[in-house]
């Protein structure tokens, strides 16, 4: 019996339904990858002779090393708590309580996490915004600079790519950091299909970052949940890594998806090269398609961003990006990953087909012949900075804490991450002082209808904050 309104039958609507997916998994529900395999057949626990993953030395093991192989890796591990369970790991295993860690100040709500769990004070870049409000990489002079003033950071960490498809110069950043003797860490959760094409930018593992992440099942044919952790270089302590690569993963890791991802590896191995070349000749056709749209605009890529993510402006085109968003989703039937008040973010990856690239440059156009370009101030200023750290993310949980009224928050300490998810990058970390800007920003987001987590009440229209003197 399945009930109405379920998410079983949710997921069942949606599998017969003819909405094509632009968003992740990277598999995009082809049921040919994998055909005539029952997910209960599979689904076993650690019995004879199928290996254990948190202490892998057989079909595991050997699993393992294809994947590094595969990546250029000198060492890969198998994730299936997603790259959140290799980000707290990879942080936990390169310091210790009251280090500070260079933190690139757009980094995924789970890198704070990870400072808040581990007693750790960030030292924050921030990256800076360019066109259309969209961050851009860290530069290396940054990074520098910040080594040279502090020397009791431990190691820096920096997401590249960043959701809307920006690299930093990783190659440059892992040098400095060598200089001083501590790791890079990448958050290179959405780029786990860089390394594989030309088209793209190049890997973080292939410039010599020390850790880096994979989540494959956001551009790759891997169930949602798998992720991949590299290592290599002498700095990061192997054995300190993968004690809490079993802290933070289940007990009882699924063999459902280590299998997916083993069978993603070995469809790279076997389809890789046919697959890319074919994804590459259909992006660049639809990226020269679209840029001749007359209003709305399509961020360009290069070896600085990466081609799988199609951004869609909405700047200047009087549409919110929210705004094309419902009109893709509701009458196009495209379903994008995300959207923020200026642009959208369409994922493709190699599973991605002729046909659905036709539907969406159809509509594309058909949105744009109905379109007028003149200002939309409604969507500008999305961008700032805090510079107000007053406490160490786990020191603000230490505070007592009382709800304030958003607009009344200004220059009160957060004791939450406020964030729009995705992307989940926070606007207010715990312990920041909420300044004019920042609350310009929330308040932004909550009049053009994004939901704000992190925010307390029924309606959500309070904030926690550190009672007492700051």
């Amino acid at each position: 019996m399945i009930y109405r309104g379920s998410l079983y039958e949710k997921l069942m609507d949606n599998a017969g339904s003819d909405v094509y997916p632009f968003h992740m998994p990277g598999h995009k529900r082809n049921t040919y990858l994998m055909p005539q395999i029952d997910p209960y057949a599979i689904d076993i626990t650690e019995i004879d002779g199928f290996d254990d993953l948190h202490h892998a030395d057989g079909c595991i093991r050997n699993s393992e090393r294809k994947a590094a192989e595969l990546f250029g890796a000198e060492e890969t591990h198998f994730l299936i708590n997603g790259c959140t369970g290799g980000i707290l790991a990879a942080v936990s295993a390169c310091t210790g309580p009251q280090d500070t860690i260079l933190l690139a100040r757009n980094a995924h709500r789970s890198a704070y996490n990870a400072l808040i769990i581990n007693r750790l004070r960030p030292e924050y870049i921030w990256p800076r915004c360019g066109k259309y409000d969209i961050a851009g990489g860290i530069s290396v002079a940054q990074v520098e600079e910040a080594l040279r003033k502090n020397r009791d950071i431990s190691c820096v960490f920096i997401t590249s790519p960043t959701y809307e498809g920006v690299v930093s110069d990783v190659a440059d950043i892992a040098r400095v950091a060598h200089l001083y003797g501590i790791p890079l860490i990448v958050d290179e959760a959405h780029g786990a299909h860089m390394g594989f094409c030309d088209i793209f930018p190049d890997s973080a593992i292939s410039q010599g970052a020390d850790i880096v992440i994979n989540g494959i099942h956001k551009t790759l044919p891997s169930f949602t949940q798998t992720a991949l952790i590299h290592v290599q270089g002498g700095i990061v302590d192997r054995n300190r890594l993968k004690k809490y690569l079993s802290v933070y993963q289940s007990s009882s890791p699924s063999y459902i998806l280590m299998g997916s991802i083993d069978y993603a590896m070995t469809y790279l191995c076997h389809e890789g090269v046919r697959k890319y070349a074919e994804y590459k000749n259909m992006l660049i056709e639809v990226y020269e398609r679209i840029s001749q749209l007359k209003n709305i605009r399509i961020l360009p890529y290069s070896k600085e961003r990466d081609a799988s993510k199609i951004v869609v402006i909405t700047c200047g085109t009087g549409m919110s990006g929210q705004r094309l968003y419902d009109i893709l989703r509701n009458r196009y039937g495209l379903q994008p990953e995300m959207s923020s008040p200026g642009y959208v973010i369409l994922m493709t990856s190699i599973c991605d087909s002729h046909e659905g690239f036709e539907r969406l440059c159809e509509a594309l156009y058909q949105i744009d012949d109905c379109l007028d370009l003149h200002d939309n101030s409604a969507v500008k200023g999305m961008s700032y900075e805090i510079s107000d750290v007053v406490l160490a993310p786990y020191e603000a949980g230490e505070y007592k804490s009382r709800c304030v009224r958003i607009p009344e928050c200004e220059g009160l300490v957060s004791a939450e991450m406020l964030y729009v998810y995705p992307p989940g990058i926070p606007l207010v970390v715990p312990g920041e002082r909420i300044t004019k800007d920042a609350l310009s920003v929330i308040m932004k987001y909550k009049d053009m209808g994004y939901e704000l987590h992190g925010t307390c009440g029924p309606d959500g229209e309070y904030i926690r904050v550190c009672d007492g003197s700051l």
